[in-house]
């Protein structure tokens, strides 16, 4: 079965008032991260996405149900890129899993990955969502540093969403989510 790890990074919490500055994805060995900082970088990144879809059997992704998924479509949407397999492909939400499943105080990923003892790289404790948009302000006016350090943030938040998911896939599999007979629509 063919599993891709999916995070983004936007430049705004809605699709009509951002746009996608960057799609990190994993199946195996390193993720691989796109970033984009035009419109026109952010067609040609939606496209390489959909092709990234296209033998994926399960979409593993954190809160992705209530972000990543919805806005990927609606910025797909101004684009006219088709990104309706999205819609179709079963989707495996860790953060919707963990708020069924376990009884912690916070469920962001940061707040799971130290509970579940697993260590995240450079990039992943260093930033949140504020941050990046303020980092994206400065790559927007030519500062590299800015725009490599949310490239390596989305790395890391791939990575440690495979190492998540590594931890909890026995639980996960037994109760039955995750299924790649189901899309993220039927959850």
């Amino acid at each position: 079965m063919a599993v891709l790890y999916l995070d983004i990074e936007t430049s705004a919490k809605t699709a009509n008032e951002g746009m996608v500055i960057a799609i990190g994805v994993m199946t195996e060995g390193e993720p691989e991260v796109r970033f984009c900082d035009t419109f026109e970088e952010e067609r040609r990144t939606l496209e390489w996405f959909k092709e990234k879809l296209e033998n994926c059997d399960l979409l593993v992704t954190w809160f992705g149900t209530g972000f990543d998924v919805p806005f990927l479509l609606s910025r797909a949407l101004i684009h006219g890129v088709d990104l309706s397999q999205l819609a179709e492909v079963p989707m495996l939400d860790l953060y919707e899993w963990s708020r069924a499943k376990l009884l912690l105080s916070s469920y962001s990923l940061d707040s799971v990955v130290r509970f579940l003892g697993i260590s995240g790289g450079k990039g992943f404790k260093e930033f949140h969502g504020s941050d990046i948009q303020a980092l994206f302000k400065l790559a927007e006016r030519g500062d590299l540093e800015s725009r490599r350090l949310i490239v390596e943030h989305c790395r890391e938040d791939v990575r440690v969403l495979k190492l998540v998911h590594d931890r909890l896939k026995p639980l996960v599999e037994r109760s039955g989510w995750g299924s790649p007979r189901k899309s993220w629509r039927e959850e």
